[in-house]
């Protein structure tokens, strides 16, 4: 199968490490062009720890806002970086930063690109954790319109 549009969800710059060089192997032997993609969980941000009165929401919410502010130009730094990487190589590249869930950020992406194969590692969650914390891979697996490469 010839894969022409590779779309690679990083969870993180380390995902880097063992994603990039396989999508890059990937999209070097089908001629492919990649997509790097990573999704702030806003959940991280938006999901009350206990009741908090206004006040101490007002006080919060800047906090929240320098934090996601500073997660969003380090991601877009090495997204940036990565980007450059693959060009270096001849692989056309783009990258894409959302906020959102994840798991159905990643099949809506996916959907509305067109991708052919969806690389993503997998936190190796069994059991109680996975079932109380969910799995993106799982999700991701389940209901994309394209392959999955699960990396571990």
């Amino acid at each position: 199968m010839m894969y022409k549009k590779i779309l690679v969800a990083l969870a993180s710059p380390d995902d880097c490490q063992t994603l990039f060089p396989k999508a890059l192997t990937i999209a070097k032997n089908n001629n492919s062009l990649l997509k790097l993609f990573h999704c702030i969980n806003s959940e991280v941000y938006f999901t009350p720890y206990g009741t908090f009165t206004t006040e101490e929401v007002t006080q919060l919410l800047p906090q929240w806002q320098d934090s996601l502010e500073g997660e969003q130009k380090q991601t877009k730094q090495w997204l940036t970086e990565y980007t450059q990487k693959a060009s270096l190589e001849g692989i056309s590249t783009e990258w894409d930063c959302i906020m959102g869930n994840p798991s159905s950020s990643i099949v809506k992406l996916a959907k509305n690109w067109d991708a052919d194969l969806i690389i993503m590692g997998r936190r190796g969650l069994t059991g109680l954790e996975e079932m109380l914390l969910g799995s993106v891979s799982n999700y991701v697996v389940h209901h994309a319109p394209c392959s999955v490469l699960l990396v571990q």
